[in-house]
């Protein structure tokens, strides 16, 4: 898969942001989910909450519960581990919007911007794949998960005349023999919230149920999944009633007074805007 690049410059933010630069490619508004596993609304402390937080994601597998996101080759630096290549900054309600203008950046949503470094491979994430969260911080002003995806498969995206590489030569006796090796791919995904929700209010609920709606703990991930396969569709049920239980179709076909919504497996067909009929496939 190929995929076209600009290059903007963005903002830096500590030693956690780097400059990056836009993807073309746009991707959808994501909805909310898994708000059923939130314990607690709020931390008694800014370092309890920290904690809580790290618990939740440190060091654990979360499922993409967005399409149009994308992660970029790892570049590998003379020293320490290497940087990633895809930056993602959500703003939520109340933060203060990045100031280079929306339409220099990829816009995943009217709150969510990506960008990448320059000259790096780009693999994208589909809505449901697993990310391994390697790296976790909480700040006074955002939270960042440091993300690589679990499937081998993204390594069929690394263009190698492009990749970052490290050479190593090992001798024995008369022979040579060199050794070329690449990082996988990376994102980093930054959520900022209004300034106090974090070091002053300790809001671990509303922390949590924002970054729900793009990463979702792989447990949670897999109660949502079973519940959507559980869903009822009965007759005269209303077309609204129908996206709202299993979502926006695949594709949606009008013929007369007759529309079938197409999804994976099966078809909904509705007449004067109820269902009378479903085809399993």
């Amino acid at each position: 898969m190929k995929i076209t690049l600009r290059f903007p410059r963005f903002i830096r933010r500590a030693a956690a942001i780097a400059s990056l630069v836009a993807i073309t490619t746009f991707g959808q508004t994501p909805s909310t989910s898994g708000d059923s596993h939130l314990m607690a609304s709020s931390a008694a402390s800014y370092d309890e909450l920290k904690d809580l937080l790290k618990n939740r994601y440190d060091g654990k597998v979360v499922v993409a519960e967005v399409s149009g996101l994308f992660a970029g080759e790892q570049k590998k630096l003379l020293f320490g581990p290497g940087e990633n290549g895809v930056y993602w900054s959500h703003f939520a309600s109340g933060a203060q919007l990045p100031s280079k203008r929306a339409s220099d950046l990829h816009q995943l949503d009217d709150n969510t911007f990506g960008l990448l470094h320059a000259g790096l491979n780009v693999t994208q994430i589909e809505k449901g794949e697993r990310l391994k969260v390697y790296k976790f911080y909480v700040t006074s002003d955002f939270v960042q998960l440091v993300l690589t995806p679990t499937s081998l498969e993204h390594m069929r995206d690394l263009d190698m005349s492009r990749a970052s590489k490290e050479t190593t030569t090992t001798t024995s006796g008369h022979n040579r023999v060199q050794n070329v090796s690449v990082a996988g791919f990376g994102l980093v995904f930054s959520f900022h919230f209004k300034k106090g929700a974090i070091k002053d209010d300790h809001d671990y609920a509303a922390i949590v149920q924002e970054i729900n709606k793009y990463l979702l703990p792989e447990s949670e991930a897999k109660e949502v999944a079973a519940a959507k396969q559980n869903v009822e569709i009965e007759p005269g049920m209303t077309e609204d009633q129908v996206i709202k239980a299993l979502g926006q179709p695949l594709q949606t076909v009008k013929f007369g007074e007759q529309k079938t919504l197409k999804y994976k497996g099966m078809t909904v067909i509705l007449k004067d805007g109820k269902v009378t009929d479903l085809k399993v496939e």
